[in-house]
């Protein structure tokens, strides 16, 4: 029998190897010591790190479920084999250990408790389920009112389901516990715009292309609420800024179509709507553009 001492020389051999990105050795050195102390949980934990950073995905499982077998508590290991799928995009898979654990909460410490809500919201989300998701996005701020992004996350959500009053106050507070997202700006931004509070919207852009310079969506949306405004000289800027930065932004080239049209300037607008529906077919503002053009241009008799 092994004794103690050797096993410790053992892992910290095994670490060693894993910080050198020496995978193959460290396999080598956890196999030894899970031959040797087939009850020691953490050497299962970090064995299956070490498959699933070769690749073998099947293996880190089945090194979790040994963990799981050695360990009185596994809670926390039944929730890394959930996180094992959804890195993997497995997501009922994912869900088969998150649920395992959604059933007996009330033994779970807060942490582990939130970031099982989460990321089983996550899961659904990715699954098209945006209705499971916001119902377990909900719950983690319930348990952390602080979790990270989480405000952002339900957000994000509450936006597209047309919730756009509880959007806001739940986007005001991610900006407020993060000042510097440019994302939480984005979306509150979007959920302004939505209730047609244009000047609001446009600060949230504003703030978020502070945040983030290089990003084209803010600068898109800060063109799109300027031409509601009525500002179309400050929102040609900005539109062609997004466009510089990402010229296959298709809503900027439509956008661009109804200022033009806005000014009266008919083969510009068509021209930036026949070139937004060759990047995107369907698009269904283009279309809409394309309409109007069709009612603004006089009939010749």
């Amino acid at each position: 029998m092994i004794d103690e001492p050797t096993i410790a020389q053992w892992l910290d051999q095994a670490r060693s190897y894993v910080d050198e990105r020496k995978y193959l050795h460290a396999l080598q050195v956890y196999h030894k010591i899970t031959s040797n102390a087939p009850g020691l949980e953490i050497a299962w934990v970090e064995l299956a790190y070490v498959h699933f950073e070769l690749k073998q995905y099947e293996a880190a499982e089945k090194s979790l479920l040994r963990a799981v077998s050695s360990s009185a508590e596994p809670q926390e290991i039944l929730f890394l084999a959930g996180n094992l799928f959804l890195k993997l995009g497995q997501h009922q898979r994912a869900l088969v250990y998150y649920k395992k654990l959604l059933g007996r909460e009330s033994g779970l410490s807060r942490d582990l408790k939130a970031h099982l809500n989460f990321n089983t919201a996550l899961a659904y989300y990715y699954r098209g389920n945006p209705k499971l998701s916001e119902v377990y996005f909900k719950r983690t701020k319930k348990v952390d009112p602080h979790f990270p992004k989480i405000n952002e996350s339900l957000g994000e959500l509450l936006v597209r389901r047309g919730a756009h009053a509880e959007a806001i106050q739940c986007l005001k507070q991610a900006v407020k516990d993060d000042p510097y997202s440019w994302i939480g700006h984005y979306l509150l931004g979007l959920a302004y715009a939505k209730m047609y509070d244009w000047r609001k919207a446009y600060e949230e852009f504003v703030q978020a292309i502070e945040m983030d310079p290089n990003e084209p969506r803010a600068w898109h949306m800060c063109g799109e609420t300027l031409i509601s405004l009525q500002r179309l000289d400050e929102a040609e800027r900005y539109l062609r800024r997004a466009l510089e930065l990402n010229p296959m932004l298709t809503d900027a080239v439509v956008d661009f179509g109804f200022l033009f049209l806005r000014r009266g300037d008919v083969e510009h607008a068509r021209e930036c709507f026949e070139r937004a529906l060759q990047l995107e077919p369907h698009h269904t503002k283009a279309l809409e553009g394309t309409r109007e053009l069709k009612l603004s241009t006089p009939i010749r008799s």
